[in-house]
């Protein structure tokens, strides 16, 4: 979500659903989906698209009651862990209602740039990337692409 479109949704209630992350990822799982060599191409400049989008627009994330984002274990005996990010309000509320069931906390949101999460990944070792629009797509980034 841009910025200025998350500042007009705090105002008036509006734009809560504009991202362009979000329709580059729904392109990519659809061409995914119909992959074949021809589509390749286009799958890769989705691709690169994605990721010049991903450095321009801020995300939120679920935060518990002491201020820690939500955190999905790689596996259970693992402290390796990725982060959800949400690409707008309205996948945000989405994740608020699923991820909530989840844990006993209250969780709340927290915003985020590409450069508050390069700072997490440099500070934590466990730290293995993000996950975007979890219950939705489900597009991950690893550190290496962040």
């Amino acid at each position: 979500m841009k910025k200025e479109d998350y500042e007009t949704y705090k105002k008036d209630q509006t734009k809560g659903s504009k991202s362009r992350l979000k329709e580059l990822i729904k392109t990519y799982s659809e061409i995914n989906n119909k992959l074949n060599n021809e589509n390749r191409i286009e799958l890769d400049i989705v691709k690169k698209n994605i990721k010049e989008t991903y450095q321009k627009e801020i995300y939120f994330t679920l935060i518990d009651e002491a201020g820690k984002p939500v955190r999905f274990n790689i596996d259970e005996k693992s402290k390796e862990y990725f982060i959800p990010i949400f690409s707008d309000i309205e996948e945000y509320e989405e994740g608020l209602r699923r991820i909530s069931k989840l844990f006993l906390d209250k969780l709340d949101l927290k915003e985020l740039t590409p450069d508050d999460i390069r700072k997490t990944a440099s500070n934590d070792e466990n730290f293995q990337g993000v996950i975007i629009n979890p219950h939705n797509q489900n597009f991950s980034i690893d550190l290496k692409n962040l």
